[in-house]
């Protein structure tokens, strides 16, 4: 982790300390930060969210911000829901895991093969729905 990212994650942890696990509605999102912070605004405001790059993740960081849901892309440069999934079941994490998959013309095979693999995870496929123009402008 860079220096900035540690600071900015011991100031976090040091906030929740004493909070209970589950207290306000912690999203852990997982992937390149950058573009993960554009799905901020589809989250409850009370929900705490915190960004943080795959490569960076570790148990001790999975359960000091002791998220109560976990997103992430499907596939990404770095890594793939497979590989989080396997993290995820390794650390016995116990919240729910979701995984964007925008573009996958069958997200149900995703889907069946983490639940066949990890039948402890709380899995499930989030696929965004296009917006679409329900009445024509005249």
């Amino acid at each position: 982790m860079g220096t900035v990212r540690q600071t900015a994650f011991g100031e976090f942890v040091a906030g929740r300390r004493g909070a209970q696990p589950g207290a306000g509605g912690m999203i852990l999102m997982v992937g390149e930060p950058q573009r993960m912070q554009t799905l901020k605004k589809h989250f409850p405001e009370r929900s705490g969210v915190f960004f943080i790059e795959f490569s960076d993740l570790t148990p001790e960081i999975l359960h000091s911000i002791c998220p109560d849901s976990v997103i992430s892309p499907a596939i990404s440069d770095q890594f793939d829901c497979l590989d989080l999934a396997d993290f995820l079941s390794a650390a016995r994490y116990k919240g729910a895991y979701r995984v964007l998959a925008r573009d996958l013309p069958r997200p149900e095979i995703i889907r069946n093969e983490l639940r066949s693999h990890y039948p402890g995870l709380d899995f499930d496929v989030l696929r965004p729905e296009p917006i679409r123009v329900l009445a024509s402008l005249h």
